[in-house]
């Protein structure tokens, strides 16, 4: 397996689109049209046009807002990962529970989400992510990373990914939100 990662840019909304559209999920799965918006929206539930939640990404995804990266094993993209600067997730930096010191441009760059495609977990993935992840931000030259795993270990889609990954990277549980923790590390 020789996976390479692409970093999203503005021109490559119609990438992003055919990993969640036909990739990500079993077909008819209600999660192809989530874009991955709750980390950009500040009422996300109420935008369940698939539509509209489809053009609200490409809007964010053109302007620079969303930002991460997919990963392929050769033309297939086979996960995505949403990462950036902490400051351009406006529901995160608006709600008192992610609140943590050093909130400003270029300081903290959060790992919100990453999505493994259906048939491709259980393979290393998260690890290769969280590496990326890692390395991008000290390349970028952030102070901190943080990721916010859910306290509910069973809940079916851990896409935040599970506390013992950031854990093995050096991750410290910093706070603990009402559905979430706060795992933070310092970088660079």
């Amino acid at each position: 397996m020789e996976l390479r990662f692409k970093n999203l840019t503005s021109d490559m909304a119609d990438e992003f689109f055919q990993y969640f559209e036909k990739d990500a999920f079993p077909k008819g799965d209600s999660r192809m049209e989530c874009y991955c918006l709750e980390s950009h929206l500040k009422d996300e539930n109420k935008y369940i046009n698939g539509r509209e939640r489809r053009k609200i990404a490409r809007e964010l995804i053109q302007k620079g807002i969303m930002t991460g990266f997919l990963i392929y094993e050769g033309d297939q993209a086979v996960g995505w990962c949403n990462a950036g600067d902490k400051m351009n997730y406006a529901p995160i930096c608006e709600n008192v529970d992610f609140m943590t010191p050093n909130m400003e441009k270029g300081q903290i760059k959060i790992l919100y989400c990453m999505d493994i495609a259906d048939g491709w977990q259980g393979r290393g993935i998260a690890n290769l992510i969280m590496e990326k992840f890692l390395d991008d931000a000290e390349k970028e030259g952030y102070s901190y990373v943080e990721g916010y795993p859910f306290l509910d270990k069973m809940f079916k889609w851990q896409y935040r990914g599970p506390v013992k990954l950031y854990e093995k990277y050096g991750f410290e549980k910093y706070g603990e939100g009402p559905w979430f923790y706060i795992m933070r590390k310092k970088v660079g």
